[in-house]
């Protein structure tokens, strides 16, 4: 069982850290690929940070070859820039410190990154609420009919967002970060 801090930071201080995943399926018996961390201030909304973190598969064997499809897996440039799925946990954790999780369908990305910290015996570092943009659009848009899916790609192209590689963590991540502030602009008076 996760043992979050959950009030050593005050909400107010807390960072936003807007996150994607990509894994080799959808379920979570399948591994983390990548992780995208961008780390913004959650007042000005400026990015202070940001991070690609790629991690080596243990078993490549047992990926659905649909997901490696869809990210574009190439083992040779894994080989040459993954790192051990520990490793990558524990560079990810330290990035997302006191911060408050933000993505895009947030609980596909929480649920596969919560599984890989169990797994290497670690504890969360971050705060135990997160806010999903899917969720706000879904709100925001339900009656819109330009937005059928609210996919990340989809509300990207609805707020003519460019993402450079879609399906990459990081480029997701950034798209995700782009979109969130599109989707809490407040109307002019």
């Amino acid at each position: 069982m996760a043992n979050y801090k959950l009030y050593d930071v005050p909400m107010r201080d807390r960072d936003l850290a807007f996150i994607d995943t990509e894994t080799t399926g959808l379920f979570l018996d399948k591994e983390l690929l990548e992780i995208g961390v961008v780390r913004v201030d959650a007042k000005t909304l400026e990015i202070k940070s940001q991070a690609d973190i790629k991690i080596k598969p243990s078993h490549i064997e047992l990926a659905d070859p649909e997901a490696l499809r869809v990210v574009n897996f190439d083992s040779e440039e894994w080989e040459r820039d993954g790192i051990p799925l520990r490793e990558a946990v524990e560079r990810f954790l330290d990035l997302v410190k006191d911060a408050i999780l933000v993505g895009h369908n947030l609980a596909f990305d929480w649920m596969h990154i919560q599984n890989a910290i169990e797994s290497c015996g670690l504890e969360p570092t971050y705060f135990y609420k997160g806010l999903d943009i899917f969720s706000i659009a879904w709100v925001k848009f339900i009656e819109d009919p330009f937005l059928e899916k609210m996919s990340l790609k989809e509300m990207a192209n609805y707020f003519g967002i460019e993402i450079e590689h879609h399906h990459r963590a990081i480029d997701d991540a950034l798209a995700t970060y782009r979109i969130f502030t599109k989707l809490i602009e407040k109307p002019e008076p």
